[in-house]
């Protein structure tokens, strides 16, 4: 086989590993220190069933109760409950960090990629490596890779898919081809919106292959098989072919249950870009866009790259309901384009003064990058949950809390528990049982004659074994204070043994 039909050259190795294992390092980073959930379905749509699944425990939503989530996603999240737990790990944390790190291993593959594009871009080795060390390092990256969401699980299918379709324009080899409609539909089953994305490969393929009507087809055609499997899956999780592709669209586009929890402009994902990025990010990955429009047969290769970003990130924006983690595959692209522009100025124009052209350019992109972290870094190096952008029933829940799952995670650790109470929290903004992993019953409740009905009702059954962890700030039943033995404050929760 000759060097260039292979996914990875042999030279190509060195410098992959390097970005793999920079960018798991920094991801592996962000697990153990952005803890907090960023949205509910971070919890009770993937960790919250699997954990159900493997141990018998845990709290269901109307998702999983009416059939409208594959099971895909919590199925291999349940497969590494189920490795962690032959391994010995039952610290409820320690479970959760290393299902994050799961995830970040094929978060930090899609970045060792990137590399592999810049090459096909025709940017030299040096060049591509340095300028691919910034997205490595990229805390928004990092971050993303860090929320076990369907939105970041599906992400690096979204750009190993993207790969693979431009080595079949580099090698027309119909294997690639068929790597490249496989990875989109693994991206589909974790979640269906990219479905979106994957019609923008066909149409890339269909603007850049030689043989377009027949390879689009094919991809096309395959990726339909891949949904077809999808479907197979529900017969066996739901007792329905596509029960829950239907059920999900019936709710929230035919029900308008999306809806119901906001609706926003057109533009609101591009007022969120502007605030998210600095505005040389967003110009050079602009930018990078218009290239193939110069020289299209030269760029098929950046083409077929951004443009099913791009018609993900429309598709999006047409839609009522916005969420900014519903094109966190964007924020990815805007970061590829963006270092893919810099490495590209160097490589046009750096030639007489190379090295301080590239250290230039590292330098602005390496301050791009990490603008997102400087602006935000209130709320993403954090163990604090944000609900600024929550449009349920907890309007009345203050708008930023911290330590609700490290607090779940140390309930869970005392081994004479048999019930737990967390007082100050709604469930829906809790870890549920994935973070209290503990065999015992835990209730949760915000308002105070919530709180007072469930501290009664504990003292009055007497059972032995009953811990209460009340969020630090928050109205505390003054007559049942005397029942209560203070155990520990970790500075947002404190936690009290009830007195039998």
């Amino acid at each position: 086989m000759n060097e260039n039909k292979k996914i990875i050259n042999d030279s190509e190795i060195l410098p992959f590993f390097i970005i793999f294992a920079l960018s798991l390092f920094v991801r592996i980073y962000a697990a153990h220190t952005s803890i907090a959930q960023i949205y509910p379905d971070e919890i009770f749509q993937t960790l919250e069933p699997a954990h159900k699944l493997v141990f018998g425990r845990g709290i269901t939503y109307w998702e999983f109760k009416v059939g409208a989530r594959s099971w895909f996603l919590p199925g291999i999240i349940a497969g590494v409950y189920k490795i962690l737990d032959l391994f010995g790990v039952e610290d409820p944390l320690s479970i959760n960090i290393g299902i994050k790190i799961f995830l970040s291993i094929f978060s930090s593959l899609a970045v060792s990629v990137v590399y592999l594009l810049f090459r096909k871009h025709g940017i030299e080795k040096k060049e591509s490596f340095i300028f691919t060390l910034p997205l490595a390092a990229s805390y928004l990256l990092s971050y993303i890779s860090a929320r076990t969401l369907s939105e970041a699980a599906s992400l690096p299918f979204m750009v190993f898919a993207v790969y693979f379709a431009s080595n079949y324009i580099e090698n027309e080899r119909i294997r690639y081809l068929v790597f490249a409609f496989v990875t989109a539909g693994i991206a589909f089953m974790i979640r269906f919106q990219t479905a979106a994305f994957s019609f923008g490969i066909a149409i890339a393929l269909f603007l850049t292959a030689k043989k377009r009507f027949q390879f689009s087809l094919i991809f096309g055609f395959g990726f339909l098989g891949m949904m077809l499997l999808q479907g197979i899956i529900d017969i066996f999780t739901w007792g329905g072919f596509f029960k829950s592709l239907i059920t999900y669209l019936d709710y929230n586009i035919l029900r308008g249950v999306a809806d119901k929890h906001g609706v926003l402009p057109w533009h609101y994902y591009l007022a969120d870009f502007a605030a998210t990025f600095h505005p040389v990010t967003l110009v050079s990955a602009v930018l990078m866009m218009i290239f193939p429009l110069c020289s299209f047969k030269r760029n098929k290769n950046i083409f077929l790259f951004f443009f099913p970003f791009l018609f993900f990130f429309i598709v999006h924006s047409v839609i009522g309901h916005k969420e900014p983690r519903f094109v966190f595959a964007c924020h990815f692209a805007v970061l590829a384009l963006s270092a893919g522009f810099f490495a590209d100025l160097v490589r046009k124009y750096g030639k007489n003064r190379k090295n301080a052209a590239l250290f230039l350019a590292v330098c602005l992109l390496f301050s791009l990058d990490a603008f997102p972290h400087i602006k935000y870094a209130r709320l993403w190096n954090h163990s604090a949950t944000s609900v600024d952008n929550f449009y349920g029933n907890d309007r009345g829940v203050e708008k930023r809390f911290g330590g609700v799952l490290e607090t779940e995670a140390e309930l869970g650790r005392i081994r004479d528990l048999k019930r737990a109470y967390l007082f100050g929290i709604p469930q829906i903004w809790s870890g549920g049982y994935a973070y209290f992993h503990k065999n015992a019953p835990i209730s949760f409740a915000s308002k105070p004659e919530d709180v007072k009905k469930m501290l009664k009702k504990a003292v009055d059954s007497k059972q032995s074994g009953v811990y209460c962890a009340f969020r630090n700030g928050i109205e505390m039943p003054q007559e049942y204070m005397g029942n209560l033995e203070k155990i520990s404050d970790n500075g947002d929760f404190t936690i009290y043994r009830l007195k039998i």
